[in-house]
C-alpha cells in the first residue's frame, strides 16, 4: 500500500495500531534510562535519589542538543534524498559526526567545571551536593557516546532504517540495567562505587548504542569547505527543536529550584514524578509521533474532513490511555513511590502530590497534541508557541506563585498549566478552522485540478527562469517556449506535481507564499511542507526528461543543477516599473503593489535560500541576469540572442 493510499484512505484506527507499537516499544526501552539509575540508587542511599533528579534537568538538556542537532541534519538528509540527492544527503550526514565530537568536548568542559556550582544552586546538604557533582561530571564528560548515537541514530532514519536504532536502544538499555546492580552495590568481586557506578551504567549503554549504529549510520567527512555552510544549515534546522526540548530542561529546573526552597525530600518527589510520567506517556508520545505524517499529508492533500478525524480520534485515545495514569496517581501513590524510597518524608509529599498531578493528565492530552497538530499542519510558530506558553511562560510563574501559599499548593501548578494551555490550544485550533485554505477545502470549493500531461520535444535546451515579482517573467518565458516551438511549464508543472503525489494543487502552489515572516525555515522543513517540495522537485527531473522546454519558477536552476543543457535566467526590473506592471495587470493599487512585491520577493528568495543554500538573485547563480524593463518583446530577443551565442 503506498503513502497515497495508507495515509489518505486507510482507517485512522488501523493506521495507529500500525505505527504506534514500534514507536511505543522504542520509547519504552529509551525511558529505561532514566528509570533505571533512580530504581537501584533508591535502593542505596537517599542522597543519591535526590541528586538524580538534581541533575535530570541537566541530561535533558544534554539530550535536546544531541537529539536537536540530529533532528535538523535529517529533515535536510531526508529532503536531499526525496529528490535523489543521495551524495549531498551523504556530505550533511559526514559533517554530522566531526559536529557530534564538537558538541561533546564543549558540554564535557562546561559540565566538568560548573557542575559544584550547580549543586550548590539545588540544595545545602552536603551529601547531595557530593553526589551531584559526582554523577553530573561522569554523565557529562563521557556523554561522547549520547552524541554520537543520536546522529548515527538520525543518518539511519533519513534513510529509511528504524531497525538498527532499535536494536541499538535495546542493547543500550540492557547494558545500562545490568551494569547498575553490578557497579552500584560492587556484585561479583566488583568495587562498591554507588553513585559514580549509576553514571558509568548510563554512559556505558550510551555507548554500546553508538557502537551499535556506526556501523551503517557513519559517513565519511566531506571537504572542510563546505563545512561552514553545512553547520550552519544543521543548526538553522535544528535549533527550533534544541530551544523546544530546552525548554523542558529550564522549567524543570526551575520547579526543582522552588521546591528546593522547602526540602531536599520535596525535589526527590517531582523527580519520582517523572520517573513514573514517562511510563504513563509512552502511549501518547507514540500517539503525537504517529498522527504527524498522517495529517500533514491529509492537509497537503486538501482532506481537511480527515485531519479532524485523526486529531479528534487522537485526543480520544490519548484521553482513554492517560486516565489509566489517573487512576494510578489517585488509587496507589504510596505504593509507586515504595518502589523507588523508603524516605516517609518523601512518600508523604509525593503521595499529596500525585493525587493533584494525577488530575492534570487529561487535559494534558490536549495540551501535547496542538503543539503536534500545529506542527503537522506547517504552522510552526503555533506549534512553538503553546510548547513556550506551557513550560515557561506558566509552569514556573504559577509554581511560584502558588508555593507562596504551601508547599500542598505547589502541586496545583500542573493541573492549572494543562488546563490554560490547552485553552490556548483550542483557541488556534479555532483559527486554524477559519483560515482560507481550510474553508475552501472544508466546503468543496477546490478548483479542480487541470488535466495536463508530460510533452515531448526534441532534445536540446531547458530554459529555467527565475524572477522578481511584476518584472513580467512568465509572460516573458511563455513567448521564448512559443517562439522555439518547446513547450512552456508554470502553473502546468504545480498540476503535475498534485496528479503524481495526491497532494492539493493549491497547496503545492502557495508553500513559498504561505512561510511566515519567522520561523520560515522550520515551516519549510515541516513534513506537510517536504511532501510538496519532493513532489515538484520529482516532476521538474521528468519535465526535464522529456526533451527542450521553458520552467518558471520553483528553484528550477537548481533543482537541474546537475544537468549540462540548461540556461539559467533570472529576470529583474526597477522597483517603480514592476509596481506599475503589477498596478496594470492586477488592478492594484500603488500602495497593494508595493506590500505585494516585498512580501513575494521575500518569500521567493526564503524559499530559493532553503532549498538551495545560495542567494536568490545573485548573478554567479545565472547563465542572464536581465533587466525586463526594456519591454517584454526586447527582453526575450535578448534572451533568445545569448541562448543562440550560447550555442555556437
Amino acid at each position: 500500500m503506498d503513502t497515497t493510499e495508507f495515509f489518505g484512505t486507510e482507517k485512522i484506527s488501523k493506521i495507529l495500531l500500525k505505527l504506534a507499537p514500534p514507536v511505543m516499544l522504542a520509547q519504552l526501552i529509551q525511558a529505561l534510562y532514566n528509570i533505571v539509575d533512580s530504581l537501584f540508587v533508591g535502593r542505596y542511599s537517599e542522597s543519591g535519589l535526590t541528586a538524580l533528579s538534581i541533575i535530570y534537568p541537566i541530561q535533558l538538556l544534554m539530550i535536546a542538543l544531541a537529539v536537536g542537532t540530529g533532528v535538523g541534519m535529517n529533515t535536510i538528509m531526508a529532503a536531499k534524498l526525496g529528490v535523489g540527492k543521495d551524495e549531498e544527503a551523504d556530505a550533511y550526514a559526514g559533517t554530522g559526526t566531526p559536529l557530534a565530537v564538537g558538541m561533546w568536548f564543549l558540554f564535557a568542559v562546561i559540565g566538568w567545571f560548573i557542575m559544584p556550582a550547580y549543586a550548590k544552586m539545588s540544595t545545602e546538604s552536603v551529601d547531595v551536593i557530593k553526589d551531584v557533582v559526582i554523577y553530573g561530571r561522569i554523565v557529562c564528560v563521557v556523554s561522547i557516546g549520547l552524541f554520537l548515537e543520536s546522529i548515527w541514530t538520525k543518518v539511519l532514519q533519513a534513510n529509511g532504517d528504524m531497525k538498527t536504532p532499535m536494536i541499538a536502544q535495546i542493547l543500550g538499555a540492557a547494558t545500562n540495567i545490568i551494569l547498575d546492580p553490578l557497579l552500584i552495590f560492587g556484585m561479583f568481586g566488583l568495587p562498591e562505587l554507588g553513585i559514580a557506578g549509576a553514571a558509568i551504567a548510563t554512559v556505558a549503554g550510551q555507548i554500546v548504542a553508538a557502537l551499535v549504529v556506526f556501523r551503517k549510520g557513519f559517513r565519511k567527512s566531506p571537504k572542510k569547505e563546505v563545512y561552514p555552510h553545512h553547520i550552519a544549515k544543521i543548526f538553522k534546522m535544528g535549533i527550533p527543536n534544541i530551544l523546544m526540548q530546552s525548554a523542558y530542561t529550564f522549567y524543570i529546573f526551575g520547579l526543582n529550584m522552588i521546591l528546593a526552597t522547602f526540602s531536599d525530600q520535596a525535589v526527590t518527589a517531582l523527580g519520582l514524578y517523572y520517573k513514573w510520567q514517562t511510563f504513563f506517556f509512552i502511549p501518547l508520545g507514540a500517539m503525537q509521533t504517529c498522527i504527524v505524517p498522517v495529517i500533514s499529508f491529509n492537509y497537503a492533500a486538501g482532506k481537511i474532513d480527515r485531519c479532524k478525524r485523526m486529531l479528534t480520534s487522537a485526543v480520544g485515545f490519548g484521553v482513554a490511555l492517560m486516565s489509566v495514569g489517573t487512576v494510578c496517581f489517585n488509587a496507589i501513590p504510596t505504593q509507586m513511590l515504595q518502589v523507588f524510597t523508603s524516605d516517609a518524608l518523601v512518600i508523604e509529599i509525593g503521595s499529596f502530590g500525585f493525587h493533584i498531578v494525577g488530575i492534570s493528565f487529561i487535559p494534558m492530552v490536549t495540551s501535547l497534541i496542538f503543539p503536534v497538530f500545529f506542527q503537522a499542519v506547517g504552522s510552526s510558530l503555533k506549534s512553538s508557541l503553546l510548547t513556550v506558553v506551557r513550560t515557561v511562560i506558566l509552569f514556573v510563574p504559577l509554581g511560584f506563585l502558588f508555593s507562596r501559599m504551601g508547599l500542598n499548593w505547589f502541586w496545583l501548578t500542573f493541573p492549572v498549566t494543562e488546563v490554560l494551555t490547552s485553552a490556548v490550544g483550542v483557541i488556534f485550533y479555532r483559527g486554524f478552522l477559519t483560515s482560507e485554505y481550510v474553508q475552501k477545502k472544508s466546503f468543496g470549493l477546490e478548483i479542480l485540478k487541470d488535466t495536463v500531461v508530460l510533452k515531448k520535444s526534441e532534445p536540446g535546451v531547458i530554459i529555467t527562469i527565475a524572477r522578481e515579482h511584476g518584472s513580467s517573467g512568465k509572460q516573458i518565458g511563455k513567448m521564448v517556449a512559443e517562439k522555439l516551438g518547446i513547450p512552456f511549464y508554470y502553473k502546468e508543472m504545480i498540476a503535475l506535481a498534485a496528479h503524481e503525489s495526491g497532494l492539493d494543487k493549491e497547496f503545492i502552489s502557495d508553500i513559498h507564499k504561505n512561510a511566515p515572516d519567522i520561523l520560515h525555515d522550520l515551516y519549510l522543513s515541516t513534513q506537510v511542507v517536504q511532501y510538496a517540495i519532493v513532489a515538484q522537485d520529482k516532476i521538474i527531473h521528468k519535465i526535464a526528461e522529456q526533451g527542450s522546454c521553458v520552467i518558471v519558477g520553483r528553484t528550477a536552476d537548481y533543482v537541474l543543477k546537475d544537468y549540462d543543457n540548461v540556461f539559467r535566467v533570472f529576470i529583474q526590473s526597477p522597483k517603480e516599473y514592476r509596481i506599475q506592471r503589477i498596478m496594470e495587470v492586477y488592478g492594484d493599487s500603488k500602495k497593494e503593489a508595493e506590500k505585494n512585491i516585498c512580501r513575494s520577493d521575500k518569500a521567493r528568495s526564503a524559499y530559493y535560500k532553503h532549498i538551495s543554500g545560495k542567494t536568490w538573485g545573485e548573478k554567479e547563480n545565472y547563465e542572464l541576469v536581465i533587466d525586463s524593463s526594456c519591454g517584454v518583446e526586447k527582453t526575450v530577443d535578448i534572451i533568445l540572442e545569448h541562448l543562440t551565442k550560447r550555442n555556437r
